[in-house]
């Protein structure tokens, strides 16, 4: 029951107005905004399609961790995109991380820069910069 009220509390972040900050991360292409809108205020990294094809097929929410080491509302989204899987991590309105590849275990997904610190924790003042980076590939098994 306790995970429960936790993922309730975390669904309950994106929908409740702070000053100043819009909470709801856009879920799809096709909601809240129009189509060529939405191309203007949804930045993507290299190798992924416009946001305006992107179709919500899962969402999750999780807790991440700031540059503090503080907990923050984060929402997982698995996309499709013209056949493309992607999956990706909003904090609020800004979109943190995209995986443009998430069967390959060795590619890195990339972040951006204003939401994600190097380390990949969240900012503590998270702004969207459209600046992405990708930390250095995983090594594939050390086994094989």
């Amino acid at each position: 029951m306790g995970r429960n009220k936790n993922a309730i509390l975390v669904a309950l972040l994106f929908v409740l107005p702070l000053p100043g900050k819009i909470l709801a991360a856009p879920l799809d292409g096709s909601a809240g905004l129009g189509n060529a809108q939405l191309a203007e205020t949804v930045c993507v990294p290299p190798g992924a399609p416009p946001f305006s094809s992107w179709q919500a097929k899962r969402t999750e929410p999780v807790v991440l961790i700031d540059e503090h080491g503080r907990p923050v509302a984060g929402l997982f989204v698995a996309y499709d995109a013209r056949g493309q899987r992607l999956h990706a991590i909003w904090v609020g309105s800004l979109l943190a991380s995209v995986d443009v590849a998430p069967d390959d275990k060795t590619a890195p997904a990339w972040y951006d820069r204003g939401v994600s610190a190097v380390s990949t924790a969240v900012r503590a003042d998270p702004k969207q910069t459209c600046l992405w980076y990708r930390p250095p590939p995983k090594a594939k098994d050390a086994d094989t």
